[in-house]
């Protein structure tokens, strides 16, 4: 049987650790994946990622030759929280016509399929 003193004690060292960088009035700058799913519909693909707190005015989009980043900043309490994520897209996604939504920390790409051409029969000169 487990002695119930012996968990608190082995923070204990940590939690002083902690204290002592809030006391030093140390700010956390760091930069967080967010968490993001997709699935697949008739068309193309939703993308959601998770952005938590985050204003449509701190969002930066971009799409660049297939890669669509995504970048966010908030602060809480005098303290900055960055979020980064990239993803690369599949050749056949329409990078010219994504459309994007914030709403409830769920930041939504509809993201959809290039139109295919039908094929044509070529003349030979």
């Amino acid at each position: 049987m487990m002695n119930a003193q012996i968990l608190p004690n082995a923070f204990y060292g940590i939690q002083n650790f902690i204290d002592s960088l809030n006391a030093a009035g140390s700010k956390c700058e760091c930069t967080y994946t967010p968490k993001a799913d997709y699935y697949e519909v008739e068309n193309g693909f939703v993308l959601e990622v998770e952005l938590p707190g985050v204003k449509k005015e701190d969002l930066d989009v971009q799409v660049e030759k297939n890669i669509l980043t995504v970048k966010a900043t908030r602060t809480r309490k005098e303290e900055k929280f960055t979020y980064e994520r990239n993803f690369r897209l599949a050749d056949d996604i329409d990078t010219e016509n994504i459309k994007v939504s914030l709403e409830n920390g769920i930041l939504t790409f509809s993201l959809s399929k290039k139109q295919q051409t039908a094929a044509r029969k070529l003349n030979i000169g």
